[in-house]
């Protein structure tokens, strides 16, 4: 649908719009943390990780970013960091979440691996060590955190350990590294994990992302990172911390690009830049094959508005061809259609929320068909309609509109759209459009987009800015700001914490249009 109207008329840009994503994030008081580290082991069997000091400090950095509040940051360090306080630990967070609120939850410490008797033959089971020697398994943390991954709108769970006890037969793996002067420390213990699943190429993994998954954890709401795949060690820097954590929170902070340019930074994005930087830290050392971070869960989720979204990045420049006299061009820098940064958008909803959406005709007729929709809200909140056209260059914010401003929708009411004061007709070309539908617990602010008026509708300028601006609104809410919102508020009720979210339903939708 590339001819909405015929008139369009240039809109000015609204001068108080979202800044550039701010050096310090405003926080909101619908955002936790719990940031475990073990460095000293109460145990005195389990070997010290020195550098773990350094990373609590790395989570705080990594909390803040994510405008996590440093009264909704929990800590347990050391010898407070017994299995039993990690169970109260993550109970205490869930009297205090509400739908809708985020949580970070970050781990630092010795790793192990086990078979377990009552597992199938074959198949190894993780688990996190305690400062008191006990083991919490994937499975228990699954348990554990079911409940809070089912209230919250996204939860990341960290982890910078490594589970590999079978790498031990291998000193050539397992023996600490110096590097630059700086000692790295394998950071496994073996004191919990005897048996067969120290030999991890024969034996398959439950990790915790697959543990969350048996619990009825949505994947869509659940982002699982992991310093290392199951079967490597990962490594600890006494002088600055865990090598993933010290690389994770330095991309996190600005050192990460968008690489599909979306206008936003995912955590796919952040974890390729974190990893760059394992593999210049660990190159070239004799015996070691790396350290290689793991992503489950859903890798688009959005954790922060980094700087760098709004920089259009350096393309790659090809090394040459052998014996070519002429310089090979520098790759083109990819730019995402209008198609794809919705995708984007679709890809931050809360996926245990269910908007139904029908469309009157999936096919629509060149000059002759209109768009009709029937949208069910799953939850009470605000209605909004976008559209990426048939053309693959225009992006338009169809509902609500100058002529149609009220969007308030309620649960379980279905509203038909467009209306008689206004349509929308299939103007071509042939080709595919994508509407996204979204129904969020709290108002955009959409005067803070840069945008050019389209009749009653409006086009959204695809500029870098541009997209990182429909990013940023479309995904968070206009209430942030209110001092409900800020952390100076210390106590929220259900209807605060809905006004506060930057949770939402939605449905994308493809419709062809046909000559």
């Amino acid at each position: 649908m590339k001819k909405i109207l015929l008139s369009v008329a240039l809109a000015t840009l609204c001068a108080s719009g979202i800044a550039p994503a701010a050096d310090a994030p405003a926080t909101a008081n619908n955002r936790y943390a719990l940031i475990i580290g073990i460095g000293h082991y109460s145990n005195a069997a389990i070997p010290s990780l020195k550098g773990v000091q350094h990373d609590m400090g790395s989570a705080h950095q990594m909390a803040a970013s994510m405008g996590i509040p440093d009264e909704n940051i929990s800590y347990l360090r050391d010898e407070q960091a017994t299995a039993e306080h990690i169970r109260q630990a993550i109970a205490q967070l869930n009297q205090r979440l509400h739908g809708g609120d985020r949580l970070f939850v970050y781990y630092s410490g010795h790793g192990t691996r086990w078979h377990e008797s009552s597992s199938a033959e074959g198949m190894c089971t993780e688990g996190l060590v305690a400062t008191d020697g006990d083991v919490l398994s994937n499975r228990e943390m699954g348990k554990l955190l079911e409940p809070l991954a089912r209230k919250t709108d996204k939860m990341m769970v960290f982890y910078d350990s490594c589970f590999s006890g079978g790498v031990v037969a291998n000193p050539m793996k397992t023996r600490a590294l110096t590097i630059n002067n700086t000692l790295y420390t394998p950071k496994f213990t073996s004191e919990t994990a005897p048996g067969s699943c120290f030999s991890p190429s024969n034996f398959k993994t439950r990790s915790l992302s697959t543990a969350l998954k048996e619990q009825g954890g949505l994947p869509q709401n659940i982002v699982h990172i992991a310093a290392s795949k199951p079967d490597e060690v990962s490594f600890d820097n006494a002088q600055h911390g865990g090598l993933a954590t010290t690389a994770w929170r330095d991309c996190l902070q600005g050192e990460a690009r968008d690489l599909d340019g979306s206008g936003a930074i995912t955590v796919d994005e952040i974890t390729r830049c974190a990893q760059g930087k394992l593999d210049e830290n660990l190159a070239n050392q004799p015996g070691v094959l790396g350290q290689h971070m793991t992503v489950g869960g859903n890798k688009e989720f959005v954790p922060a508005w980094i700087k760098s979204a709004f920089v259009t990045p350096v393309p790659a420049t090809p090394p040459a061809a052998q014996n070519s006299p002429a310089p090979v061009p520098p790759a083109a820098v990819h730019q995402a259609s209008p198609a794809e940064i919705l995708e984007q958008i679709h890809a931050q909803r809360d996926g245990s929320r269910e908007l139904q959406v029908t469309a009157g005709r999936q096919q629509l007729k060149i000059g002759r068909d209109k768009l009709e929709l029937n949208v069910t809200a799953p939850q009470d909140g605000y209605l909004y309609i976008a559209l990426a056209g048939s053309d693959g260059k225009s992006l338009y914010l169809l509902y609500p509109n100058k002529l149609d401003g009220d969007n308030r929708i309620k649960a379980g009411h279905t509203v038909q759209l467009p209306r008689k004061t206004w349509q929308v007709d299939a103007g071509g070309p042939a080709g595919r459009d994508s509407l996204l539908v979204m129904v969020t617990d709290s108002p955009r602010q959409l005067k803070q987009l840069k945008t050019e008026a389209a009749g009653p509708f409006v086009q959204t300028l695809l500029d870098r800015q541009g997209r990182s601006l429909l990013q940023q609104v479309m995904a968070s809410s206009a209430n942030t700001g209110m001092a409900e919102c800020s952390s100076a508020t210390p106590l929220r009720n259900l209807q605060v914490s809905k006004r506060c979210s930057d949770a939402f339903a939605s449905s994308l939708l493809q419709l062809q249009e046909v000559d």
